[in-house]
């Protein structure tokens, strides 16, 4: 369950071969990844704003939800829900959650984060499931803040001041600004990641489109990408 902002499977989900060699193992396929960790029941994003309802840091809605012109009537279908929050707030949140399992999934492997245990430095991606009968809920990503700059955490010459980060849809959910997740969907650029850039590209402003240029430019340079956003139809 690939995450547009980036984010995958840890490599944990390889299966454990008896034999130590160079080469990874093989991906688990995914009903053999279900029975190693558990399934997944993502939230909506109007139940991502209730549980964080009142909650003493920012978060937003980010990844494939992001995307869409009205998530209230979603284009695609999503697998997952991404949900972004500042890495100079992880044990607010974490404090937020505590009646949550929280398990690491940004280190090759998934891991637990155990209560009263110290943030681990560099953290970057946390799952979060009621407890371990549950499915998961959400995937939550830790964000880089450079003052008042929000940093891509691939290439830290790339920024956008926190203040444009987000919008405000139309469910009053706050979800990342399309160029931020049309960014990370680059680095790989599947079917999905292409069909999102169709339908997003339309709706994109003027200096939208000029940021995500400039930010392919400085951390994928020569990307095809940047030809289309250079091309007013598209």
């Amino acid at each position: 369950m690939p995450c547009s902002t980036g984010a995958g499977r840890p490599t944990s989900w390889c299966a454990p071969s008896p034999v130590a060699d160079d080469q990874p193992p093989p991906e688990l396929p995914e009903h053999r990844f279900v029975r190693y960790y558990g399934p997944w029941s993502p939230l909506t994003p109007t139940a991502v704003h209730r549980l964080f309802e009142g909650a003493p840091f920012t978060w937003w809605v980010a990844g494939g939800w992001s995307l869409e012109a009205d998530p209230r009537a979603p284009r695609r279908r999503h697998e997952d829900i991404d949900v972004a929050v500042r890495a100079d707030q992880v044990d607010d949140v974490r404090e937020w959650l505590r009646d949550f399992h929280l398990w690491r999934t940004d280190t090759g492997s998934l891991g637990p984060l155990l209560p009263g245990a110290a943030s681990p430095q560099g953290l970057e991606q946390m799952w979060v499931r009621r407890d371990a009968w549950s499915p998961w809920l959400l995937d939550l990503l830790v964000n880089r803040v450079d003052g008042s700059d929000w940093v891509y955490k691939r290439d830290d010459r790339v920024r956008l001041r926190m203040a444009d980060v987000t919008r405000l849809g139309p469910d009053g959910v706050p979800y990342q600004v399309p160029q931020i997740g049309l960014l990370f969907k680059a680095a790989r650029a599947h079917g999905k990641d292409e069909g999102d850039l169709a339908a997003a590209l339309p709706r994109l402003e003027d200096g939208a489109r000029q940021w995500l240029r400039e930010s392919l430019d400085i951390s994928l340079p020569g990307h095809p990408w940047s030809a289309r956003l250079s091309d007013p139809g598209g």
